[in-house]
């Protein structure tokens, strides 16, 4: 980052508890961590949202399923610079479309991934295994 002359504009915090976290990213205008590999999880991004903050990703990963259920950003092309800066650009001149993707995000994390949602899927997971176990023996 010195080299690049960038050192002024990056601020490291440290390991934050939760109450931490969350107000750093209420903190936040939008979201984007355009990761050059397919994400598996995208949990960073279910935070933001979850905090109504709206987020840009690539269209990769776990990301395009996370974005569609949630509607909570945009998607731009992977590994395109070009791509990534207009979609930051966009939801920066259209503050009120910013707004809104953060409010659906932040209902579509409780509806599609709230802990009662993952609670009620593990339970019918365990259930199915133990089924399929006692069908077998």
């Amino acid at each position: 980052m010195k080299k690049a002359g960038l050192s002024d504009e990056f601020r490291y915090r440290g390991v934050l508890d939760r109450v931490h976290k969350v107000d750093f990213l209420r903190s936040l205008s939008m979201l984007s961590v355009p990761g050059l590999y397919a994400e598996p999880k995208g949990i960073f991004v279910l935070e933001a949202m979850a905090n109504e903050v709206p987020v840009v990703q690539p269209r990769h990963g776990a990301f395009p399923e996370i974005i569609q259920k949630t509607g909570g950003g945009i998607l731009v092309e992977p590994n395109s610079v070009d791509s990534l800066a207009e979609g930051i650009l966009s939801l920066w001149r259209d503050q009120a479309h910013a707004d809104e993707l953060g409010r659906r995000g932040a209902q579509g994390v409780r509806e599609h991934h709230g802990v009662a949602l993952m609670a009620q899927r593990a339970v019918e997971t365990y259930s199915k295994l133990q089924r399929q176990t006692v069908a077998t023996h």
